[in-house]
């Protein structure tokens, strides 16, 4: 049977808790068939084993469909995967991606976006088990807080979400977005970023017993960049700081990254990119991450002091990457260009003992790093491994951590 074709995924929010997790499926269904238009009625396929729709073919993504909502007890979260096209109503966040679809369900408003900005929880944890700790993932430069960790595959599996719900079932695991698109005309700096992080973690660790949860982070790229500037911003935090703020440290128990940039990267093609507009608002993140910045020289000197008693995991990537080209036919950029290594293993490693930082190669390039796509890539397979010793040993750990 020919695999089907991968959709795009939208997270829905403003899902009431109140409603069982079947009845939220089938109101969610209704208010995407009321939506259709008359064209894409007449469209309908029921495949088998995928929940019908009036377009071609709606599959909420499961298990399960509806996950907790990070920020409010009394909302759901619903990650919705179409089949056979988008609905017309839902086209406009294909051609801007950033932007939000509010849809009327019942009395309740609920909003579609692709963007998948602050934290989104991919999967619910063991129930009648409290969760053992929070694994927070943040994706890189230009990148998506979903896509970035979903297999090429023709079964598109997201393994954070599709593999880790089987093997680490009593986590609580989450994605991080925010808008690094070079695309658009932003203005952020790391410590911008670094601060928007920062005001997230304190909405999603708001009580005592969650800001004393172990925590695990996973970062791609330009995201470890900002994780670690988080860091080493909340270990010098004052004692009268936000109490989340105080507590992420020591929470903190381990770190894996995926081809950090901790030296900076070669921003030669992007900046070909940009350069069609005379001072684009990006340029001044560019410089700031750029090879031999004296600014991530500095934050990896206080990056590397403050985890030498923290579990790290540093993945570097062997193959290479082609750079940007622009295709004058299509008229977009593509990597069609020389190949290059993104970054290099002298940029990617902290060069801190065996003891301290485990350093592990993967033969695949840059973006791909952080795509499996079976529970057997041996890249997945060390992540799994780590991540389940942290499981482990983190608890009594981090308690004693809180003790004094």
């Amino acid at each position: 049977m020919a695999a089907r074709k991968r959709g795009p995924v939208f997270r829905v929010t403003g899902l009431p808790a109140s409603q069982a997790d079947d009845e939220l499926v089938a109101s969610l269904k209704a208010a995407i068939d009321d939506n259709l238009a008359e064209d894409e009625r007449s469209k309908l396929t029921a495949p088998p084993a995928i929940v019908p729709s009036g377009y071609c073919a709606l599959r909420l993504l499961c298990p399960p469909a509806i996950v907790p909502s990070c920020y409010d007890n009394a909302e759901k979260v619903a990650l919705v995967e179409f089949h056979g096209g988008v609905p017309a109503f839902l086209a406009g966040l294909m051609a801007d991606p950033l932007g939000d679809w509010q849809v009327e369900m019942g009395d309740t408003d609920i909003s579609f976006d692709q963007h998948f900005f602050g934290f989104t929880q991919l999967y619910t944890p063991k129930p009648g088990s409290p969760a053992t700790a929070d694994i927070i993932a943040i994706t890189g430069l230009d990148g998506h807080a979903y896509g970035s960790w979903r297999g090429k595959g023709n079964l598109g599996r997201m393994w954070l979400r599709d593999f880790l719900s089987k093997d680490l079932p009593c986590c609580r695991t989450m994605i991080y977005g925010y808008n690094s698109k070079l695309s658009t005309h932003g203005v952020d700096t790391i410590l911008d970023y670094g601060r928007g992080l920062v005001e997230e973690l304190k909405k999603i660790r708001n009580t005592e017993e969650l800001r004393k949860r172990p925590l695990f982070f996973i970062a791609h790229s330009f995201g470890g960049i900002i994780l670690a500037h988080c860091l080493v911003k909340a270990v010098q935090a004052d004692e009268d700081d936000h109490p989340t703020v105080a507590c992420l440290y020591r929470a903190t128990y381990g770190i894996l990254l995926f081809g950090i940039p901790h030296k900076g990267i070669v921003v030669d093609d992007i900046q070909k990119m940009l350069a069609g507009e005379s001072s684009h608002p990006r340029d001044g993140l560019l410089q700031e991450i750029k090879s031999k910045s004296n600014l991530l020289a500095y934050q990896l000197a206080d990056f590397k002091n403050l985890i030498r008693d923290r579990k790290v995991v540093s993945f570097y990537e062997t193959g290479q990457t082609r750079q940007l080209k622009f295709d004058s036919e299509s008229r977009r950029w593509r990597r069609t260009g020389d190949f290059v290594t993104a970054v290099d293993a002298d940029s990617a490693l902290l060069q801190l003992p065996d003891s301290i930082e485990d350093k592990i190669p993967l033969d695949v390039d840059h973006s791909m790093i952080v795509k499996f796509n079976s529970r057997n890539n041996r890249g997945y397979t060390s992540a799994r491994d780590k991540l389940r010793q942290f499981e482990q040993d983190a608890p009594k750990v981090v308690a004693a951590r809180f003790c004094t």
